[in-house]
C-alpha cells in the first residue's frame, strides 16, 4: 500500500513539473521581447512596431528601406500579406538595408 501511494505521488509531481515546463515555454514563445525599428520606404521616417507576437504576419506600414531587429527572436520579412513571398531573414539584434520591392510584412519566430 505504501509503494502505491509513493508511486502515485511521484506520478503527480512529475505531471505537475511537465505541465509547468510546457506552460512556461508557451508563455515565453508568445512574443518577441524588444523592438523592431525600421525606416519607412515611403517617407524616410524612422518608426517601430509596438507589438511583435511570434508566428503572426504583421504589416510594416510604408515598407522597410532599412530595418533593425532589436528583439530576441529572428524575423522574416515579406512583400505580401500572407507572408509567403520574397522572404528575407533578419536575425535577432541585426540590421539590414533593403531595395525595392521593399518588405511590407514581417513574421517573428
Amino acid at each position: 500500500m505504501h509503494a502505491l501511494r509513493c508511486s502515485a505521488r511521484v506520478a503527480a509531481i512529475t505531471g505537475a513539473v511537465v505541465l509547468m515546463t510546457m506552460t512556461g515555454m508557451a508563455t515565453s514563445a508568445q512574443a518577441a521581447e524588444g523592438t523592431f525599428f525600421y525606416t519607412r520606404a515611403d517617407t524616410g521616417r524612422e518608426t517601430f512596431l509596438g507589438s511583435t507576437p511570434n508566428g503572426q504576419c504583421l504589416a510594416i506600414p510604408g515598407g522597410a528601406r532599412q530595418a533593425t531587429n532589436d528583439t530576441d527572436a529572428d524575423a522574416y520579412l515579406y512583400t505580401n500579406s500572407s507572408c509567403t513571398s520574397s522572404s528575407r531573414f533578419l536575425g535577432s539584434r541585426q540590421s539590414a538595408d533593403y531595395a525595392a520591392p521593399y518588405p511590407t510584412y514581417v513574421r517573428f519566430g
